[in-house]
């Protein structure tokens, strides 16, 4: 390749790039109405996954998901605390998602967003029929285990709702708890370390995201596609196949044809993420 072809193809990217951030919503119409995406990919393409177990060594249980550009680390912190009185024998997770400015310049510093919150209820709301709760109690009515799952993003670059589900199924099949008695005499809970024993999941969950663009239904939007976006549809399979959510979020109808289309293709997806996992 000569001088000139490189200084033309230099010449081409800049023109492109320039055209994208003045006329941000033409250039992805552009694409779109070509049968492609501005990154390349087909409408029902995900994103190159990765999933890492074990990565936060100060946490019961931690993982790094990526999805495309948007990097997720969660960790598992394990407490003793006393259980609610309406479920003497469960123990609690809570789940909180973290975007701040340094993952994207959209989140601004202080309290959590509206994004951040309805993802962590969301994915709450989720988790507690994939977790026996049951599994997390120690003594019925006196000492439980208290799960905190810390779900942060490093780096966003869309779709924060299946890369954050992702990290939280891997961060508890990393999760080791410690075995644990109560001593009724002193009310004091002890913690043998040297023994542990793994979390035990009622299911694992596969979620697959969708988009609709304008007129055209594409997979796991990235940040610019998703500033487009009119609606999305989260579709969530367990690891028998069986339908565990559907959610669909924005003010546009989306026809019965487009959610069996999101299902097909989730069905797809979930056979993937099984073997990531």
């Amino acid at each position: 390749m000569d001088m000139d072809d490189t200084s033309e193809q230099q010449q081409v990217a800049f023109a492109m790039h320039t055209f994208e951030r003045i006329h941000h919503t033409e250039f992805q119409r552009r694409f779109l109405s070509q049968n492609t995406r501005h990154d390349g990919r087909a409408f029902s393409q995900f994103r190159a996954t990765h999933v890492t177990k074990g990565t936060v060594s100060t946490a019961q249980g931690s993982s790094t998901v990526r999805i495309g550009n948007t990097t997720v680390v969660c960790g598992i912190k394990a407490e003793v605390s006393e259980p609610d009185v309406k479920t003497p024998n469960e123990g609690y997770l809570v789940t909180n998602v973290e975007l701040s400015p340094m993952c994207s310049a959209r989140f601004r510093p202080g309290a959590p967003s509206d994004e951040a919150q309805v993802a962590s209820e969301h994915i709450h709301r989720l988790f507690g029929k994939a977790v026996d709760l049951a599994t997390l109690c120690i003594e019925s009515g006196q000492a439980v285990w208290s799960l905190s799952a810390d779900i942060v993003c490093l780096k966003y670059d869309g779709n924060i709702l299946d890369t954050a589900i992702l990290a939280l199924v891997a961060a508890l099949e990393d999760l080791r708890l410690p075995e644990a008695q109560l001593d009724s005499a002193t009310g004091v809970v002890s913690a043998d370390r040297t023994i542990a024993r793994q979390l035990t999941l009622r299911k694992r969950l596969f979620p697959a995201t969708f988009a609709l663009v304008d007129t055209y239904l594409v997979a796991d939007a990235d940040d610019a596609e998703e500033q487009l976006a009119t609606t999305s549809v989260l579709v969530v399979l367990d690891d028998s196949g069986r339908l565990a959510n559907i959610w669909k979020r924005g003010a546009c109808p989306v026809s019965n044809e487009t959610i069996h289309q999101c299902i097909e293709s989730a069905v797809e997806r979930a056979e993937t993420i099984s073997k990531t996992l």
